[in-house]
């Protein structure tokens, strides 16, 4: 009896040990593919910031291009004749009885860039375009979304003031209000832009879906230190009285909110300049040439699209006049 006590005793500090030394080596595994997955995240996030420097320059060699080829060849008569050919379009439309409530005519004019070619790649990272008079005002009510991390009542123990309607939700919230489709769908229509705390940009586009994307009205990021509150409200004070977003697709109709039909022409004419000189660059950089633009138009939702530059290449103005 005492021989095969000891023997199972044997068999139990045998066992063990090999349990033991299994545990280990997956333990070493699990460390190794840890040490791999943090080297190609480090490789990763090189190759980005190479990217990134690559795509500044060229945007910063396009916009110089821009600038020098293309606004040369926009004028601002043409620009003037569009918008009161709109202006006049609408006012036509409403005096037929159209519900302006629906949203069939909202006040917001929008640029439409039309390109020959898809680009290689593009990036669904929303940029931020400078403009000189600002469409998101409180004298048009605009309602402003800011999604934060953080329970709101972080946000609002800031107790910052800022010069327009801005709602504060956060995240937790958005997940138990907003799992709904149509909840959702109510959520895009009810706020003219939404922002985001950077942290959660990615985590957003579970939450969201397409329509956000559908609508270009996925939030922009802002970078939220609490610990600057006068940062915070400078940025967001940046974004919605001096910017519009221009959110980028696969293509080849880009398109992008540049004034109102309520504003002076003289502003919507500055506008709608600054974001051609901007927003094409923003494209261009994406190994598309200027000779690729088809045409530049202006609209309002749901009228009327009227040109304002148009580009024909050479190789097609070859087959139009039958020299080829």
């Amino acid at each position: 009896m005492g021989k095969k006590n000891t023997q199972k005793i044997e068999k139990k500090e045998e066992h063990k040990k090999e349990k033991n030394q299994k545990e280990k080596e997956k333990n070493k595994q699990k460390e190794e593919e840890k040490n791999q997955d943090e080297k190609e995240e480090e490789i990763d996030n090189i190759q980005k910031e190479i990217d990134q420097n690559e795509l500044i320059k060229k945007y910063n060699v396009n916009l110089e291009l821009v600038k020098k080829e293309l606004m040369p060849k926009i004028s601002d008569s043409q620009i003037e004749k569009a918008l009161k050919a709109l202006s006049l379009y609408k006012e036509k439309s409403n005096s037929k009885g159209i519900n302006v409530l629906s949203g069939d005519f909202e006040d917001y004019l929008y640029v439409n860039f039309g390109f020959y070619k898809y680009p290689m790649r593009y990036s669904l990272s929303s940029s931020q375009i400078s403009i000189k008079h600002a469409i998101y005002h409180e004298k048009y009510s605009s309602n402003i979304c800011l999604i934060v991390k953080n329970p709101k009542s972080d946000f609002k123990d800031l107790n910052i003031e800022f010069p327009f309607n801005l709602k504060i939700i956060d995240i937790e919230k958005l997940k138990l209000k907003y799992q709904q489709f149509e909840k959702r769908r109510e959520l895009v229509k009810k706020y003219d832009l939404f922002l985001c705390d950077n942290r959660i940009k990615f985590v957003l586009k579970r939450f969201l879906g397409k329509n956000f994307y559908v609508k270009k009205k996925f939030p922009h990021p802002i970078s939220l230190n609490y610990e600057d509150k006068d940062k915070i409200k400078n940025d967001i004070i940046k974004v919605v009285n001096e910017s519009t977003i221009f959110h980028m697709n696969n293509g080849p109709i880009y398109n992008i909110k540049f004034g109102r039909f309520s504003m002076d022409i003289k502003e919507n004419i500055e506008n709608l300049k600054q974001c051609i000189n901007q927003v094409i660059p923003h494209i261009l950089k994406y190994d598309i040439s200027l000779d690729e633009l088809r045409n530049i138009s202006i609209k309002g939702n749901n009228t009327i699209e009227i040109p304002i530059y148009n580009h024909i290449k050479e190789e097609h103005l070859k087959i139009y006049t039958g020299n080829i």
